[in-house]
């Protein structure tokens, strides 16, 4: 089995941290954010950073804020089924999500996700919150997170959304 540890990257370590600058998911975009943004977005509280360190080497990161949804944007029959009202509605919102590129398809961004659902049960504790959303990068990225539950919206199928019961049923004991 795979040993890693997730960690907020704010307590990482200086040894840690440097090695992001070697973290290559092969998305350019999803690199830039963890060498050059993530450290300060944490400190101005725009984002939150988790990373799955392995042998003190950053593996792995997501990022989470807080948003809101428009509501005329999820599936009519997620609305129904859990009456949720006719307004914006408080959501954690996955901003990133990226595995180094010599980590891939060993599980590791199944551990970041699960992690980041857990942490929607923790902010639904101390705060409203009707569950997760999701921009998918591309089509590929959506049916990723469509296989864990996700709910593409009607009218774009890179928003994907996984309400609150939903992710409470993934961890019912």
């Amino acid at each position: 089995m795979l040993q890693i540890t997730l960690q907020p990257l704010s307590q990482l370590t200086a040894e840690q941290l440097a090695t992001k600058t070697t973290f290559d998911c092969g998305q350019p975009a999803l690199n830039n954010y963890l060498i050059n943004i993530a450290k300060q977005h944490d400190n101005k509280n725009i984002t939150r950073s988790f990373c799955a360190i392995k042998e003190d080497n950053i593996i792995g990161y997501y990022s989470l804020s807080n948003a809101t949804v428009d509501i005329n944007n999820l599936p009519q029959e997620i609305t129904k089924r859990y009456k949720l009202p006719k307004h914006d509605m408080p959501v954690v919102r996955l901003c990133r999500l990226a595995i180094d590129s010599k980590a891939q398809r060993q599980g590791i961004g199944e551990k970041l996700l699960i992690d980041a659902l857990e942490k929607v049960l923790s902010v639904a504790k101390v705060s409203g919150c009707v569950g997760m959303v999701v921009d998918a990068k591309d089509q590929a990225v959506a049916n990723y997170y469509q296989g864990y539950g996700f709910v593409p919206a009607p009218d774009n199928p890179l928003l994907l959304f996984m309400p609150l019961p939903t992710i409470q049923e993934l961890f019912a004991e």
